[in-house]
C-alpha cells in the first residue's frame, strides 16, 4: 500500500514540475526572440543644419544685386550706384586640395550711377574664403571701362586719367542658407598711377588720380 502512495506522490510531483516548465516555455522563448530594431538601435536624430563652410559654395554660379554710395570722400560724392553682378564657379583646379581657396572665380558686373556721374563696367577675378559661423570673405581684381572724365574738365567728375582702369576691392558676407547671402562691399576704381605707375596716352596721362571709392550692400543668390 505504501508503495502505491509513494508512486502517486512521485507522479503528482513530476506532473507539477512538468506543468511549471511548460508554463515557463513561452515566456523564455519570447525572451530569446530578437528585440525589435527600435529597442536595440534608437531612432536616428533629425538631420542637423549644414556646416557653416558648406553654405557658401564657390563652385556654383551666383547672381548679385546691390546699391553703393558713389565716390565717397571725393568730388563725385552724393550719388548712388546700382551694382548688378554675375559670379561664375571657381575654376576647376585642385578642387580637393587645400590650396583651392586661392583659385579665382571669374566675375563681371557694372556700377550704374543714378546721379549723372561716372558709371563703369568691369570683369576679372574674385577669390572666396569661407569663415566660421556662415560668414565669408572675398577679394577681387578687375579691369574696368567707364564713361567719366579723364582730366577732370567735366564739372562734378573726377579726373580718372585713363579710359581703362583697375577695379579692386573686397566683401564680407553672411550666408542665410545654401542659396541666399548678403554682403558689405568696398569697391575702388582707379588708374593705379600711385601704386603701379600706370601711364595713359593722350588726355589725362599726367593727371593725378584719386580714383572713386564706393561702399555698399548686396544680396546674392547662388544656383
Amino acid at each position: 500500500m505504501n508503495d502505491w502512495l509513494d508512486r502517486l506522490r512521485l507522479a503528482a510531483v513530476s506532473t507539477a514540475i512538468i506543468a511549471i516548465m511548460i508554463s515557463l516555455v513561452p515566456a523564455s522563448g519570447a525572451d530569446l526572440l530578437p528585440a525589435p530594431p527600435s529597442a536595440v538601435y534608437p531612432a536616428p536624430a533629425p538631420p542637423m543644419l549644414a556646416p557653416a563652410a558648406n553654405f557658401y559654395d564657390p563652385y556654383r554660379t551666383e547672381a548679385r544685386f546691390g546699391v553703393f554710395a558713389h565716390g565717397v570722400g571725393g568730388i563725385e560724392k552724393g550719388s548712388l550706384d546700382l551694382n548688378p553682378e554675375l559670379v561664375f564657379p571657381r575654376l576647376p583646379f585642385g578642387q580637393t586640395e587645400w590650396w583651392s581657396v586661392f583659385v579665382p572665380r571669374p566675375h563681371l558686373g557694372a556700377l550704374i550711377n543714378l546721379g549723372g556721374r561716372t558709371s563703369a563696367y568691369y570683369a576679372g577675378a574674385l577669390w572666396s574664403f569661407p569663415l566660421p559661423h556662415r560668414f565669408f570673405a572675398e577679394l577681387f581684381v578687375d579691369g574696368a571701362g567707364h564713361n567719366g572724365s579723364l582730366d577732370g574738365s567735366v564739372p562734378g567728375h573726377a579726373a580718372l586719367g585713363c579710359p581703362v582702369l583697375f577695379n579692386v576691392g573686397g566683401s564680407v558676407g553672411y550666408s542665410f542658407d545654401p542659396h541666399w547671402s548678403v554682403m558689405l562691399t568696398f569697391d575702388h576704381l582707379s588708374n593705379g598711377k600711385h601704386v603701379f605707375g600706370t601711364r595713359c596716352e593722350g588726355a589725362g596721362s599726367n593727371t593725378p588720380n584719386p580714383g572713386l571709392n564706393d561702399y555698399g550692400a548686396r544680396v546674392g543668390y547662388a544656383f
